[in-house]
């Protein structure tokens, strides 16, 4: 079984769920990280979703919802962290507000 540790997953949230990561086939992840940041002048709300291959963004599969990041603010959402994904497993975001809220996730992928 070999391990890679995945950085740089990291993505501006759009105003509808989308992707920030999918688990890739043959493989497991787990989250060591994820942390947002708001780097407007306006606050701004977030929702991240754990969601499991085949199934979508929805109030099953939320993990962080609505939380609201002020102004040049950032936050490490503790909920995501430590969570294992099976292959093909995705973690989604959406901001009420395109183009706000940037994620980085970091990852320890298990082949």
């Amino acid at each position: 079984m070999g391990t890679t540790l995945e950085r740089g997953y990291t993505a501006q949230l759009a105003a509808a769920a989308a992707a920030i990561y999918t688990c890739p086939a043959g493989t497991r992840a787990r989250v060591l990280k994820c942390t947002a940041c708001n780097d407007t002048t306006t606050a701004v709300t977030f929702n991240i979703y754990l969601v499991p291959s085949g199934g979508a963004a929805d109030a099953t599969t939320i993990l962080i919802n609505t939380k609201t990041l002020g102004a040049n603010e950032s936050y490490t959402c503790p909920e995501i962290t430590g969570h294992v994904l099976e292959p093909a497993d995705s973690i989604h975001g959406v901001a009420s507000a395109a183009n706000q809220v940037t994620m980085a996730l970091s990852l320890v992928e298990l082949t």
